[in-house]
């Protein structure tokens, strides 16, 4: 039988996961816990229910079929009890005007590869492939491992993006199967780092210096986000360690958006904090600050 995991989205023709056209798996579960989050839909392992109450015509379908009164009416509003769902998905099929949907479903390896398979052709003329992502591609370890090995096995390009916060040995046995592995930078200070992530920064750094060791390729993906890491010290680490290390290609700022607050409220969850889009003035000077000439390439990802 094919390995199983837990997938929230397969994205296609994506532009910015890798070289050329790519297939972006994403895998539900990650050890870190960033204030900044993007995808909160994606920390957790296991499914989860969301709600759009701009779509809800309080038709009240959703409670008659729950089987936990996870959904209750109270003077015109549609309250939902998060912490009784089970995410059985009843709700979501009983909605007409798909205000419910459940973020994460359980498929195959085979499956996946099926699906990816369809992209061939993009992936052939522009050099993509299939990038599994998440949450941490690495935190259903098995899963990602067997996909990984399946997507070679019929000849396609890999790239997994980590934040790096898995064991060592783990990277060492799933790298002959990836072609790049895309790894995030998120913050200089090692204090900050724990305070913000969750997580040791020393933990990361390990994992470069491991993919340093193995001679894999690494494109080092670097957040910026405004009272947190947009600053002067960041920005000359992120210079350092891209010329510092022989696996990275080269590197990508990713400016800050706040499409996660949104994703935050549907699950019935309470934003950790409020952050500024940092503009585009900002963050042109950002990158003119990284840039440096014949160095490796520093670019807006």
């Amino acid at each position: 039988m094919s390995q199983t995991g837990t997938v929230f989205d397969i994205q296609k023709f994506s532009l910015h996961d890798g070289p050329g056209i790519r297939t972006t798996v994403f895998l539900k579960g990650c050890q870190m816990r960033c204030v900044w989050c993007h995808n909160p839909e994606s920390l957790k392992a296991e499914k989860q229910l969301a709600f759009m109450q701009q779509k809800c015509q309080h038709c009240q379908r959703c409670a008659e079929v729950c089987p936990h009164d996870c959904h209750q009416f109270i003077q015109g509003r549609h309250e939902i009890n998060y912490s009784a769902c089970q995410a059985c998905g009843r709700c979501v099929e009983a909605c007409p005007t798909q205000a419910l949907k459940i973020y994460g479903q359980t498929r195959e390896v085979d499956e996946i590869i099926s699906e990816v398979l369809k992209d061939q052709p993009y992936f052939v003329k522009t050099g993509g492939g299939v990038t599994l992502s998440g949450g941490e591609a690495m935190f259903q370890f098995p899963f990602a491992l067997a996909l990984a090995k399946a997507a070679k096995a019929v000849g396609l390009h890999v790239c997994i993006e980590t934040n790096g916060a898995s064991r060592p040995e783990r990277y060492r046995e799933i790298a002959p199967w990836v072609d790049i592995f895309l790894l995030d930078y998120k913050v200089t200070d090692a204090r900050a780092h724990k305070a913000h992530t969750g997580i040791a920064k020393s933990v990361v750094d390990t994992t470069l210096a491991t993919l340093e060791e193995l001679g894999a390729k690494v494109v080092l993906r670097c957040p910026l986000i405004p009272g947190y890491n947009l600053n002067d010290e960041h920005l000359a680490a992120i210079r350092e360690v891209t010329e510092r290390y022989a696996a990275i290609l080269y590197s990508e700022i990713l400016p800050y958006h706040n499409l996660g607050m949104a994703k935050n409220r549907e699950l019935g969850q309470i934003p950790v904090c409020t952050i500024s889009v940092p503009d585009e003035a900002t963050v042109a000077q950002a990158l003119e600050k990284l840039h440096q000439k014949g160095g490796k390439v520093i670019r807006r990802g």
